[in-house]
């Protein structure tokens, strides 16, 4: 189980600026799977996400998603790794336009979006109980499009969103003992990303924009995770993201992994 939440400002190619607050409640279920090299674990997740957007003068959304898909991980004997992630979102989105004469205008509509991730890395043992993971990453989404008609006539149409996302870093942490037989893991990431997709076209009363988020970023963050028992295993992180067009100032996770 896993809840999550950050906030996020961006500006899109065209200059349009927004801020997006989002919180969420994961769960998922694995088991593992034998293999003849390594190991295998094969899972499955679900949960909900609830994001409010905020755009200049006073427009403002709310997307509430439901979402399912599949993972799975492998790890060799001499500590690499290759996760992956496959889900399927289901998006209802409202949206409160003001317009230029002061006045507001409503819509809502419903789209899918489709998305996964690979992660190759390993686990490197260092001295004094230290550890390093350096890890490639690749994300990608697509986002159907969909027309949005506000109760005053107007009409807003999204083509298909897509993001093409390249990731490389590291965490560098330590495994410290505790009287109890558990495990304590404290760490810090960095990483490089870069945004490869262009050209996410808006049109609205025939008037084209481009929301793109094009360009490279960079990650820091920080965490801990605690084995309290063989049973039960608990985690939080927190990350900060800045880019050329977009900012995370802050993101949290906390969750816990129960083994029967």
């Amino acid at each position: 189980m896993r809840a999550y939440g950050n906030r996020l400002n961006a500006t899109t190619s065209d200059g349009v600026d927004y801020r997006q607050k989002q919180n969420g409640l994961s769960l998922g279920a694995d088991a593992p799977v034998e293999v003849s090299s390594g190991q295998l674990v094969l899972g499955v997740l679900g949960g909900y996400s609830t994001s409010g957007i905020d755009l200049s003068r006073g427009t403002t959304g709310k997307v509430d998603s439901y979402y399912a898909g599949a993972y799975a991980t492998w790890l060799s004997d001499d500590g690499y790794y290759v996760d992956g992630v496959l889900k399927l979102n289901r998006f209802r989105n409202k949206a409160d336009v003001a317009m230029s004469d002061a006045s507001k205008a409503k819509g809502d509509y419903t789209n899918n979006r489709v998305g996964g991730w690979v992660e190759f890395g390993r686990h490197i043992k260092l001295a004094d109980d230290y550890f390093l993971e350096p890890f490639a990453q690749l994300s990608s989404v697509v986002v159907q499009g969909q027309e949005l008609r506000l109760d005053n006539g107007m009409k807003a149409k999204n083509d298909h969103t897509q993001s093409v996302l390249g990731k490389v870093g590291t965490s560098l942490g330590r495994s410290v003992a505790l009287k109890d037989g558990g495990v304590l893991q404290p760490y810090v990431r960095v990483a490089i990303a870069q945004e490869f997709s262009r050209h996410n076209e808006v049109k609205a009363n025939d008037v084209k924009f481009d929301n793109s988020l094009f360009g490279s970023r960079g990650e820091l963050g920080a965490g801990v995770s605690v084995s309290l028992s063989e049973r039960l295993k608990l985690h939080a992180d927190f990350d900060y993201m800045k880019g050329r067009h977009i900012e995370q100032p802050w993101g949290a996770n906390v969750g816990l992994r129960l083994a029967f």
